[in-house]
């Protein structure tokens, strides 16, 4: 078994990777030309790796289970460092999409392979695009029945093509109905005023100035909440190939991959992150209960 973080103790907010291959996105808006262009998730996840080493920090990685089937090595090599592995879903098809049956169907593959190729048992879950939403609750019940510690699929404002803006901003327990009950981390945004901004993240992270993210982490901790920083290989690979796409899709996807890396080594000098796994282990943490409207 690998080993936790030895900073567990002065854990301030999560660091998370979703693991997939560079391409996925295309891949669901249909865009072609990825097939011809070889993969250098390698390279940028071993750059990730030191990255957390020069900084003495662990970090959950969401791992798609089609990618731990391609890059099992790989997966390997992330949790020999002492790194939480947790499931980003099988194939990448958001909650809506799949229905329960599928939901079911596409977290036990994933879980499966995944268990396969570390030998630990799966504690946390996050689904594509966020897709934890109102209409989707039903997931949770799944979730807590499977076994499941945490999930961290909610994006707790509206934003581009997701978002569940009634959510909880911050980490908090859902009450289920059948008395069970599961974490929910969800994504970081900023409050100003009324308005809840995305930051701290993905695209978001790249895009505004790195004054937001950092606000956004210590308003968090100011309200006495963990904050969260998510983002994905590719945000650190300034390199990866160009694909023809639509000017949204070329923004969102391609916009200052090369400021990332600054912009990660600035929070891990300015805060204290650690696996979400650390983080609910650490003694005397606590997070506040809700049950939704409907209670799930």
């Amino acid at each position: 078994m690998n080993q936790s973080s030895t900073k567990t103790q002065a854990i301030e907010h999560v660091l998370t990777f979703d693991a997939e291959d560079w391409h996925q996105g295309f891949v669901h808006r249909g865009i072609s030309g990825w097939e011809q262009v070889g993969s250098s998730e390698r390279a940028t996840i071993d750059r990730i790796l030191r990255i957390l080493d020069e900084h003495d920090t662990k970090a959950t990685f969401f791992v798609l289970g089609k990618f731990a089937e391609a890059h099992p090595a790989l997966v390997k090599l992330i949790y020999a460092q002492g790194h939480e592995i947790a499931s980003h879903s099988y194939a990448h098809v958001p909650i809506s999409v799949l229905g329960i049956d599928g939901f079911r169907n596409d977290l036990e593959q994933s879980t499966d392979v995944i268990q396969q190729v570390t030998g630990e048992r799966v504690r946390g879950y996050r689904a594509p695009f966020f897709s934890m939403t109102t209409h989707t609750l039903w997931a949770y019940e799944i979730l807590a029945g499977s076994g499941f510690q945490y999930d961290s699929s909610v994006f707790p404002t509206r934003i581009h093509r997701y978002g569940s803006p009634s959510s909880l901003p911050h980490p908090h327990r859902v009450q289920l109905k059948s008395g069970a009950s599961i974490l929910e981390f969800p994504a970081q945004v900023l409050r100003i005023g009324p308005v809840r901004m995305p930051a701290a993240g993905g695209f978001y992270l790249r895009a505004f100035p790195l004054v937001f993210s950092q606000w956004a982490l210590s308003q968090a901790a100011r309200k006495g909440h963990v904050g969260m920083v998510y983002l994905h290989p590719y945000d650190l690979e300034p390199q990866v190939p160009l694909l023809k796409t639509s000017l949204q899709f070329r923004v969102i996807r391609y916009y200052n991959l090369d400021k990332t890396q600054h912009v990660l080594g600035a929070l891990l000098q300015r805060f204290r992150f650690g696996a979400v796994r650390d983080l609910i282990g650490e003694f005397g943490r606590t997070f506040p209960s809700y049950t939704y409207p409907g209670n799930p």
